[in-house]
C-alpha cells in the first residue's frame, strides 16, 4: 500500500503499544510480504523548538517516514536506529507522522516479526548540534604517548552563513579532573541535514 492507498482510512487506525508486531497476528503465515502503518498525530506545540529530530529505535524492516503527506526520509535497514530532522515539516497547527513499515520475505534466518519493536522518540535541540552516534573516538600508542583523536559531524550549519563550528574537548581522568592535553589540530566538518 502506497500514502494514497490509506487517505481517507484514518479511522481505521488501531492503537498499539510498542513493541508492536503486526506479522504475530497470523500464526498460519509468519513470513507473509505484507506492508503496516503506522500514524501518530501531535499538537503543533513542537513547531516552537529550534529543531525537531525524530528518532526510531528500531523498525523492522524497510521504512518510509512522512511528515504531515511529505517524505522525510526512507530506512533500509531493520536492525539500527535511525532519526530524521523533521523540523522543516511541522506546522503551527495539528501535526500528523505516518510511518511506512515494508517486510520481505525471505530476510532472515529466524522470525524476525514486522513493525516498530523499540521505542520511538522525539528530541528537540538547537539550531547547530551533534546528532547522537555522530562522534567518534579513537587513540594510536605513540611511544610513552597517546594520540586520542575525536571526529564530530555537525548538522544546522546553513545557519553559520560560512563561519566554521568550534568543539571544545576535555578531557577528564577517572576520578573526574580534567587532564592537560596539548591540541595537535582542529577541524570540523558539517553535514548537511539529513533529508
Amino acid at each position: 500500500t502506497e500514502l494514497a492507498d490509506i487517505r481517507g482510512r484514518e479511522a481505521q487506525f488501531q492503537a498499539v503499544e510498542l513493541p508492536h508486531d503486526w506479522l504475530i497476528y497470523n500464526t498460519k503465515n509468519l513470513y507473509e510480504d505484507s506492508c503496516g502503518w503506522y500514524r501518530k498525530v501531535m499538537s503543533g506545540d513542537l513547531k516552537q523548538a529550534e529543531r525537531v529530530i525524530v528518532r526510531f529505535d528500531g523498525v523492522y524492516m524497510d521504512s518510509t517516514v512522512y511528515m504531515n503527506g511529505q517524505v522525510v526520509g526512507d530506512w533500509k535497514y531493520g536492525y539500527s536506529a535511525f532519526c530524521f530532522d523533521i523540523t522543516e515539516y511541522l506546522t503551527q497547527e495539528q501535526n500528523e507522522l505516518l510511518l511506512q513499515v515494508r517486510f520481505q520475505s525471505p530476510n532472515s534466518r529466524w522470525y524476525s516479526g514486522a513493525g516498530i519493536y523499540r521505542d520511538v522518540w522525539f528530541k528537540t535541540t538547537e539550531l547547530i548540534y551533534i546528532e547522537e552516534n555522530d562522534i567518534y573516538v579513537s587513540t594510536k600508542k605513540q611511544g610513552k604517548d597517546f594520540e586520542l583523536t575525536v571526529e564530530a559531524w555537525i548538522h544546522g550549519c546553513e545557519c553559520l552563513q560560512g563561519e566554521k563550528p568550534v568543539i571544545q574537548n576535555k578531557l577528564y581522568d577517572a576520578n573526574g579532573h580534567e587532564i592537560n592535553f596539548a591540541m595537535l589540530s582542529e577541524e570540523s566538518e558539517c553535514r548537511d541535514r539529513t533529508k
